[in-house]
């Protein structure tokens, strides 16, 4: 078999096992279509706020402050359109407030910063950070991810929104 033709099958392989894998990683979180409940949490800055509001698409993030790829990845939703699309970002399983804050810090995130609960993290089967919800304007889930996600890959999926 020719070097050439046997380098592509190998990069076919790894591109299919890498997708089974992510597709693997995905399989618990909540389906498509599934509509998601409004409800008000606690924020960093004191207050609350609605995980979703109806009538605009929204983005839940849900994240760790000590998972290294959140750290990577929570700024690139500044590059989303915010006039478009509610973008609420969600501590979850932090030791402290002041970890939550620290990171917020660090990272320079933007925006409120919401208190998730492990009652939250069950009903949205947050299994790995960052973990990704895209709801339509009627609360309903269009797109989910884990893992990492450039600033053109949240895009794509906030088009789908819209």
């Amino acid at each position: 078999m020719p070097k050439r033709l046997l380098s592509s099958l190998q990069w076919l392989l790894l591109l299919l096992a890498l997708g089974a894998i992510y597709q693997w990683q995905k399989r618990h979180l909540l389906d498509t279509g599934s509509e998601v409940s409004v409800t008000a949490l606690p924020l960093l800055q004191g207050g609350t706020a609605e995980l979703a509001e109806p009538g605009k698409p929204t983005l839940i993030y849900f994240f760790a402050p000590w998972c290294n790829i959140c750290a990577v990845s929570i700024g690139n939703l500044d590059g989303l359109d915010h006039e478009q699309l509610n973008i609420k970002r969600v501590a979850m399983d932090y030791a402290s407030l002041n970890d939550v804050a620290e990171f917020v810090e660090d990272n320079q995130v933007k925006g409120d910063i919401l208190l998730g609960h492990e009652g939250l993290k069950q009903h949205f089967r947050v299994l790995g950070y960052p973990t990704y919800y895209l709801l339509d304007a009627n609360n309903r889930i269009v797109a989910s991810d884990m893992g990492y996600s450039s600033t053109i890959g949240l895009k794509v999926r906030q088009a789908l929104a819209l």
